[in-house]
């Protein structure tokens, strides 16, 4: 079985360090952090790898593919970054 989820950053993934600095603004950004999934904002019928990388555990797609058993297969770790704090504050 194959999970429905995007596997590595797209080139415009928000949660990437070289998204374009104050793109979303920081309360968007924190809105988005505080969801317990998010779509790909350009596969939109794909989880988005940029948001299951940085929430890691705190994203239900995550927990739900650990408790099948089921590999996300997820590359691309470098590109986001490290703290969702890091993240809202480049949004800012």
């Amino acid at each position: 079985m194959k999970l429905p989820n995007v596997k590595k950053p797209c080139r415009d993934c928000p949660f990437k360090k070289d998204t374009l600095k104050g793109w979303l603004g920081a309360e968007r950004m924190r809105e988005i952090l505080a969801q317990r999934s998010f779509v790909c904002h350009k596969k939109t019928h794909l989880q988005c790898a940029g948001h299951m990388l940085i929430n890691e555990d705190d994203n239900d797609f995550v927990k739900l593919a650990k408790a099948m058993g089921l590999p996300l297969e997820l590359t691309g770790r470098e590109l986001i970054f490290n703290t969702k704090e890091q993240c809202i504050s480049h949004h800012k």
